[in-house]
This record gives structure tokens, sequence and C-alpha cells, in this order.
């Protein structure tokens, strides 16, 4: 039972210090902003120790307690179904530890509001025991509600009704919500199985899609923004030179191919090393084909609102650069497949991309010799999949010289 509660007390240790720095970090702002930081300060200790309090300032505690045990309570019943399942400990034991973790989670708001009843007490105002109780069976309170227990709609109405008797009342009817809990607790039932995620299933692209979003993150935006500038010079471009007719769709068609093909190549450059060939993706029923026009679609439905920010420059020259689009992502997907064994990185696919945008910027009938071009693309981006192997060793590009460690010392 002794190692059951310090594993949970070390649990809510560990989230409270994680909800430390956000919480301290939001209240220091919230101060430093203030004109007056001091005078905040102390408003807020007079708010909540005076008799009576400001029940507007007792309603945000208690949203405040309620919030970081509702936040802490799936993370501190995460792995209850592993290796707890085969101790010795009945279900009351650990739903008393989980409860003592969401307990401690609070400790960041206990402690604040013992600075806050510091400052309280040097401002003459009498902090009375009673104060400290009130917000200690507050934070109980959340932490009982945030509980998940097979009782749950018993648990958590009567933890609320126990918290607003709390804030509302004087002696007795902290009495009675110290008892109300206290009943709570006892009839509240076992802990809840945590819900099991929802797998990844194969249907068509989605679990490409998912794997590549996992594997890039926020990182995409990067790609947007460094798209956007060409797009944003060649606007520049055409209002500060007053381009008009062919002039102007040429520069236009030139800016957002540029665009695409910077994109699309940090794109593959982030893919090829976060989302690397690895055994178990080998090992699925997935052919080469359907990964690279996986790949080429995915990257096709995101590069399309770079291709379309052309019609906001010239609309136009918004057709052929969408014309362009199938060889370039064809490309890409051989390029994307090579890159780990170059040094050049994408430098091959940002030639061949330069290239291509200068012909359609000259010659916009080019577009159609690349849609000509695209099935023999595939057929090289096939090619290159297919003869990627899982289990390659790439050594890390460095002078072997003096290196003990190296194998082709």
């Amino acid at each position: 039972m002794k190692a059951l509660l310090l594993f949970h007390l070390k649990v809510g240790f560990r989230l409270a210090v994680r909800s430390f720095v956000p919480l301290f970090s939001a209240l220091l702002a919230l101060i430093m902003l203030d004109m007056y930081p001091a005078a905040l300060v102390a408003s807020i200790a007079r708010a909540l120790f005076r008799s009576p309090p400001d029940n507007v300032y007792l309603l945000l505690t208690a949203a405040l307690a309620f919030a970081l045990a509702s936040w802490a309570a799936p993370r501190a019943t995460h792995g209850l179904n592993g290796w707890l399942r085969h101790l010795p400990i009945g279900s009351r034991p650990n739903r008393r530890g989980v409860l003592l973790a969401l307990l401690v989670v609070q400790l960041p708001l206990m402690l604040s509001l013992a600075l806050l009843a510091s400052v309280a007490h040097s401002q003459g105002i009498a902090v009375t025991a009673l104060c400290l109780v009130r917000f200690t069976l507050v934070c109980a309170a959340a932490a009982m509600a945030a509980m998940p227990v097979t009782r749950s709609s018993i648990s958590m109405p009567s933890s609320a009704v126990a918290a607003l008797l709390t804030l509302s009342g004087g002696r007795w009817t902290l009495m009675i919500s110290a008892a109300l809990l206290v009943v709570t607790e006892t009839f509240s039932g076992s802990l809840r199985n945590p819900r099991r995620g929802r797998t990844l299933k194969s249907a068509g692209v989605s679990i490409e899609l998912r794997l590549c979003w996992r594997a890039l993150g926020w990182r995409i935006l990067a790609s947007y923004g460094v798209a956007a500038l060409p797009l944003g010079a060649a606007a520049l471009f055409i209002a500060n030179n007053e381009l008009t007719g062919t002039l102007a769709a040429g520069a236009a068609r030139f800016g957002s191919s540029l665009a695409l093909v910077l994109f699309l190549s940090g794109w593959i450059d982030k893919l090829a090393v976060r989302r690397p060939v690895w055994p178990w993706a080998r090992s699925l029923p997935w052919s080469s084909t359907r990964r690279v026009l996986s790949d080429a679609l995915i990257m096709a439905a995101h590069a399309a609102p770079v291709a379309l920010g052309c019609a906001f420059v010239s609309g136009i020259a918004a057709l052929p650069v969408l014309l362009l689009l199938p060889a370039l992502v064809l490309r890409a997907a051989t390029h994307m497949r090579r890159l780990p064994e170059r040094q050049t990185g994408t430098g091959g696919f940002l030639l061949e991309g330069c290239f291509a945008s200068s012909l359609t910027a000259l010659l916009p009938w080019t577009v159609f010799l690349g849609l000509a071009a695209s099935p023999a693309a595939f057929l090289a981006a096939k090619q290159a999949d297919a003869g990627i192997k899982a289990t390659r060793w790439l050594e890390r590009r460095h002078l072997a010289v003096g290196d003990p460690l190296s194998w082709s010392e």
C-alpha cells in the first residue's frame, strides 16, 4: 500500500511540475501587464481572504482547480491497465492513490493561495483557518469530480454541490460539504478502464496521410511560408512595374511554379528524414505503385493551395501552373526516395524545378509536355521505390580518418 501511494504521489508531483510552468507564466504575465502589479496582487488577496470574500474571485479559483484536476485525470490514469493490474491491490486503494495524485497536481494553486494569504495577512486582514479549509475542500471536490470512476454520474454532481456549499457557507456548511465528499468517495465505485484509442485502418490513402501529418506536424507551415515568398515577389514585381498582358502572365507563372518547387522541396526534405523507409512499412501488403501514388496525391493536395495562389496574382496564369503540378509531384516522389543516398539533398529536384518554371514562364505550352512525360516520371518513381532496401546502412557523412568507430576505416 505504501509503495502504491508513493507511486501515485510521484505521478502527481510530475504533473504538478508540468502544470506549474504555464500556470505561473500566465499569472505572472497577468500581473506584470498591469500598470500597478503590487496593487493588483494586494487587491486579489483582499478579495479572497476578507470577510465576506468576493464571490467572483472564489468562483475563478474553483474553476481553476476543476480545470487542473480535469487536465490531470486522464494523464494520472493512463497506465493503470499495465503492470499495476498484476499487483495484489484492490480497486479502492488504487482509486484513492489516483485521488491523492489529483490533489498533489493542484499544489501550484495551493501555493499561490498560500502566498496570497500571506499578502492579505501583511495588510492586516485576519486569515482564519476557516479560509484555508475552504480552499482545501474546493481542491478536494475538484479532484473528486475529475475521478474517472464507474459512478461518475453521481460523483461529479455531488462534488460540484460540495464545492458550491464550501464557497457559499460558513463553518457548518463546510462540515456538510466535507461529509458529502466523504460519502461521495466511499460510494463512487471503481476506476473506469481507459478507452482504447482508434487504430489506424488502411482505407485508401488515409493511413499514409496520417503518417505524413504525424511526421511533419506544424513543420509544414514553414514550407508554406517559403512558398509564399516567390508569390509575393511576383505580385510586387507586376504591381511595381505595371506589367499587363503576356508579361504579367509570364511573371505570375514563373513565381507560382517556383513557389510549387520550393514547397515540394521543403516537403520531401523533411519527409525523407522524419518518415524514412523502415522494415515495418515494407511488411505491409502495399505495392510500389500504391506508395508512389499515395505520396503524389498527398503532395498534390497540399500543394494545390500554392498553385491556386497564382490566381490572386494573375488569373490567366493559374491553369498552366495547375497542369504542371502532376509532373512536379511525381518527380518529387522520385527524388524523395533517393535523398538519403545523396549529399546534395534536394539540389537535383531544385534544378529540375527551376528549369521547368522557366519553361512555363516563357513557353506556357510546354506544360503539356510535362503532362505527356508524367507516365515516365511515375515509372521512374516506382523503380526508385522498388529499389529501396529497408535494412540498408547509411554512415554519417564525415571523414572516416581518425574515427575508430567508423566501419570504413
